[in-house]
């Protein structure tokens, strides 16, 4: 049982960090705000896509904005349906980025993420094997016993 929690923990600290910068979508009496945060020394340049649902669909609103470093829940976009009223928040992106930092391509950044994803299926997959393995000859070991 240990072992399988100290595998646990690997694989959390493995996870990637997240970003100082965030953002929350918030849904109230039919208006959305998009609030940002930003912990870090540097400020950030935000895109926040808040997928809006609606009858028969989704409406989306879109935020881009730089976020100065060291702010809280800082409101940046608010945003009333233009069209078929929003009935709540189905999901929200956020990307960050540093604005002075260099450009990254829609196209680099799925080809990053697939890369991030398939190294983290790798570490799972090992250490799920790894896990069955000392399992295996921990019981072998009560067997002796």
């Amino acid at each position: 049982m240990k072992y399988l929690i100290f595998a646990a923990a690997v694989i959390f600290a493995a996870t990637p960090a997240r970003a100082d910068a965030t953002a929350t979508c918030k849904f109230e009496k039919g208006v959305v705000t998009v609030a940002f945060s930003n912990a870090g020394p540097k400020a950030m340049q935000c895109e926040v896509n808040c997928n809006m649902a609606v009858k028969g669909g989704i409406g989306t609103v879109v935020c881009v904005k730089v976020v100065p470093p060291g702010s809280k829940d800082l409101v940046m976009c608010t945003e009333n349906s233009d069209g078929a009223p929003w009935t709540g928040i189905k999901a929200q992106e956020v990307n960050c980025r540093d604005p002075e930092g260099t450009p990254v391509s829609p196209e680099e950044q799925k080809a990053q993420e697939k890369a991030d994803d398939e190294d983290s299926d790798a570490l799972i997959k090992k250490l799920q094997q790894h896990s069955i393995e000392m399992l295996k000859q921990m019981q072998q070991q009560q067997q002796k016993q």
